[in-house]
């Protein structure tokens, strides 16, 4: 009989030590996924930029984000959002989109989107090789050289958009600069989006987001990509 409850005893510290490591395995590999990171601050947004609105969402969450909105001459599109702290990011993405129908989001590679629900056509440009040497270089010279690529300057065209002055330099975010993030890795990339070129720049950095911005001022069309930092 001891011999049998020795058994039993040995089977049960087996199973929880089974089941713990399970658990952190399934928390591994899970890891900074939209289920499983929760929001450490309440949010209590009204009529702000929605950019700003996402960005506060993100905050201290470690996850890589983008955005893309088109707006007017001088207004940015503006929304509301108010959030208990301590709820996932899922749960915080699907309120925002919800109280700012305008919007879709979705996750693609680890990057949380967030975007016009109408789509943004030029991130769709499809790139078909594309090289660098970005280890000396900030983020900014990537984000260049991939906007001069020969496909997206064609679509820009055939979109009447025309690449907005100062890209990089002053403009949308002047009163808050945005940090620039060096970018260390070597790109040598075949057949991709915009989009998902503009994702795989910042999963090079911790926390780093592309910000799209697409202006519609009396028919005069720009657009512009900024990567911000440390947000």
């Amino acid at each position: 009989m001891k011999g049998l409850i020795g058994f039993s005893v040995l089977i049960m510290v087996l199973t929880v030590k089974l089941t713990a490591v399970c658990q952190v395995a399934a928390t591994a590999s899970g890891e900074l996924q939209p289920d499983n990171v929760r929001i450490d601050h309440r949010v209590l947004m009204g009529n702000q930029p929605v950019l700003q609105i996402f960005l506060d969402v993100l905050r201290g969450t470690g996850l890589n984000g983008g955005f893309a909105e088109i707006a007017a001459c001088s207004d940015l599109p503006r929304g509301n959002l108010k959030l208990t702290q301590g709820i996932t990011i899922r749960e915080a993405m699907n309120a925002l989109v919800s109280a700012n129908p305008s919007y879709k989001w979705e996750l693609q590679n680890g990057v949380v989107i967030l975007m016009p629900r109408t789509g943004v056509p030029l991130l769709d440009t499809k790139i078909g090789k594309f090289q660098m040497d970005a280890s000396e270089r900030e983020t900014s010279a990537v984000v260049q050289k991939m906007l001069g690529a020969p496909e997206v300057r064609l679509h820009a065209a055939q979109l009447d958009l025309k690449l907005g002055l100062g890209q990089g330099g002053p403009g949308i975010y002047e009163e808050h600069p945005v940090p620039k993030a060096p970018a260390r890795f070597q790109s040598d990339w075949d057949n991709f989006s915009l989009l998902d070129g503009l994702n795989r720049i910042v999963r090079t950095s911790p926390k780093a987001v592309w910000i799209y911005r697409e202006t519609d001022c009396r028919n005069d069309k720009t657009y512009r990509v900024e990567v911000a930092s440390d947000y």
